[in-house]
Formats: C-alpha cells, structure tokens, sequence
C-alpha cells in the first residue's frame, strides 16, 4: 500500500475516533465562559459574528486536550427593548453546553438596527448575579464584554461590579469594536480589561471571515445530512417541535457559513449529540434503555410509527439506528478527506482576521494554555 494512503487511512481513523468517540469528559475542569454583546445600532452585525461562527468554539473547546467541562452563555444588552429596568439587558441562554438550543435563540434575534443606551455596568452585574456561574472552587471563570462607546452610563458603579467579579475568580476580558472617529471610549475598555484580570482586544464588525472550499462539496454533505435527519424518530409531547429546531438550525448553518456548517455536522455524529436526544428520538431512547419506546403514547409519535406493531417499530428503529451509523461514517469520510486534501496541497491556513470568534478564541487558548490544556487552532 503507498505511504501516503497509509497516512490517509490512519488519519481518518483517528480523526473519525476523535470526532464519534471523545464526548465531554465529565472529569474534564470546568470553564464557564459568558459572551456580553452590544446589540446597539453602533455595533450593528455583531450578532451575525457570533451565530454564524458558534460551531467554531464547540469545535475547538471539545479538541482540548484535556478536554475542559465547558459551558457557554450569551448575554446581550443596549436595546431598548430589553427595558430599562433591566439595564436594557437580557440574558439570551445561561450557561449550558446546548449550543443547539442556544443557536436557535440567536437567531431568533432581529438584525434590525435598534438604537439603545449601552449601561455596561448593568450589564456586567446581570452577568455577576444572574448567570448559574460554577461552584467548583478550580473553575476557570470568564467573561467578554463586547461593544464600543462610553462604559460609564448608567447608575452600576463600573469599579464595585468588576471587583465583586474579580472576588469570584471571574475575569473580565473586554473586545472594542472599532468605530471610525472614536478614539477615547476605548480607554475605559481598556480600563475594564485591566481591573477584571483580563485582556483586551479590538476587532471591525465589517470583517468577514471567507471559508476556502477547494472543491468540496458542500450539496453532497448537505443532503447526507437530510437522509441523516431521516432516521430520527421524534415522539412525545415536544418531539416535533425538537426535530424542527434540529432542521432549522441546520439550514441556518448551511446559508450563514460552510465551515460553521462543516463543524455543525461533526458536532451532529460527536458523542456531545449522538445518544443524548432520548427524551425525544426513539433510536436514542431505545439506545439508552431497549423497552422505553414501548411506553411512548402512540399519538405523539411520528406518522409513520403511528399504526406499527410492537415488533416492527421495533425492527424499524434498530434499522433507523444502524442507517444513522453508517450515513454518519460517510459525513465524517466527507470532511475528513477534504481536510487531507487542504493538508496535503497547503491549503490549511490558521484564521488571522479579526473577527469575534476568532479574537475571543485566542484568549481563550490562551488562558487554558496557562492552565495546561492545549486548544486547537483552526
């Protein structure tokens, strides 16, 4: 056999293992990491930064090595309304690793330009008492605070708020978007970043970050994924409603970003998904414990379970199992092989432009270096 098919076939081994085998390591330290955003009219496109590039940072917090117990939150602020009341602050997903859930809240988030006052201090002490922070005395604890403008408005004293963070072991990390004639509001960003431990970077809301391709394709990959989401057997009373988030979030993904997307599907056959969606799915449920599709009402299955004996849902659920296990192998082959491809013709190449995932990842490679855990870049 040639040496470089050799290399091929050990590298999709190992890459397949790591992407269908390495769930979350329950062990793992945990690292809650909370994202405040400026929705404000001066930060218009911030949203998109983040929901079109979340798989980014499931991808590369589950390669850690070790893997960290990770939790992501969104917070999001400057709109009014979110109401003054509450600090024009709303939390959009507390801390949790559904990061299927918490896309499909992001974009459920209007674009639209929408003037607000940005009450920093409100927003960093919503973040303070609001979100489920981790108890564990060895969690590495951070928040990034991103906008631009003036930190000072509002009656949250910026200086009390950031010193009962720090006193929780929760570093404040702070990204200036960068406003064209602003020039002094980045001091009091910088300021936040100093006195909450952390650091702080800068990035263009214009930047956007283009996925090289060469030659993949992304049509084959796409209705893989729908023959895949044909073998979920949705029952129970939110059964469908839990399939149609799975569908939408996919087409979101597909539209929005083909490297996000890309992620999305190695996400989908990773063990962070695969054999969680019992509460829903038949296969998972039969997975988890072989008799409990029996006691599912049946008018809350999907039609075509509907009318099935014992026996033959059974048969076709086992069928549906095993046909989600191999279309799953044929995705994983699909993106593994495009990743030797850009390999092998140089084309792989560390992301560099300042946009928000990639800023706010770096730190985070950064801080859990410091820890001893290494992080993938991509």
């Amino acid at each position: 056999m040639p040496h470089r098919s050799l290399l091929r076939i050990l590298y999709a081994f190992l890459l397949f293992f790591s992407v269908t085998v390495n769930g979350q390591i329950k062990t793992g330290r945990p690292v809650d990491i909370v994202i405040a955003m400026d929705l404000s009219s001066s930060s218009n496109g911030l949203i998109d930064h983040l929901r079109n590039h979340i798989w980014d940072y499931w991808y590369t917090l589950s390669n850690c090595n070790p893997q960290p117990n990770y939790r992501i939150a969104v917070v999001t602020y400057a709109r009014f309304s979110y109401g003054k009341q509450n600090g024009y602050t709303r939390i959009v997903k507390d801390l949790s690793t559904d990061f299927e859930k918490l896309t499909s809240l992001l974009y459920k988030i209007p674009s639209r330009i929408e003037k607000g006052d940005q009450y920093v201090g409100a927003t960093l002490n919503t973040c303070l008492k609001k979100i489920s922070w981790s108890k564990d005395p060895d969690a590495i604890k951070m928040i990034f605070l991103v906008g631009n403008g003036d930190v000072t408005t509002g009656t949250v004293d910026i200086d009390v708020v950031v010193d009962k963070l720090v006193a929780n072991n929760i570093i404040v990390n702070t990204v200036y978007c960068t406003v064209p004639g602003e020039k002094k509001a980045v001091k009091g960003w910088e300021r936040i970043a100093l006195k909450g431990r952390g650091k702080i970077t800068t990035m263009s809301i214009r930047n956007k970050y283009f996925d090289r391709l060469n030659g993949f394709d992304m049509t084959k990959l796409r209705a893989l994924n729908r023959k895949f989401n044909g073998t979920y057997l949705w029952c129970g009373p939110e059964g469908r409603a839990r399939y149609n988030r799975m569908v939408e979030v996919d087409n979101k993904a597909y539209i929005t970003n083909t490297e996000g997307f890309r992620y999305r599907m190695l996400y989908k056959i990773s063990d962070d998904y695969q054999r969680t969606n019992n509460t829903w799915d038949m296969v998972d449920m039969y997975s988890k414990n072989p008799v409990d599709f029996m006691k599912v009402d049946r008018k809350t299955m999907i039609d075509t379970c509907r009318k099935m004996s014992t026996d033959q849902l059974k048969a076709y659920i086992i069928f549906k199992k095993y046909e989600r296990k191999k279309i799953g192998a044929m995705m994983a082959e699909m993106i593994i092989n495009k990743e030797l491809k850009d390999k092998e013709e140089g084309q792989t190449v560390n992301k560099t432009m300042a946009t928000l995932d990639v800023v706010t990842l770096n730190v985070i490679r950064e801080m859990l270096k410091e820890e001893s855990c290494e992080c993938p870049k991509h």
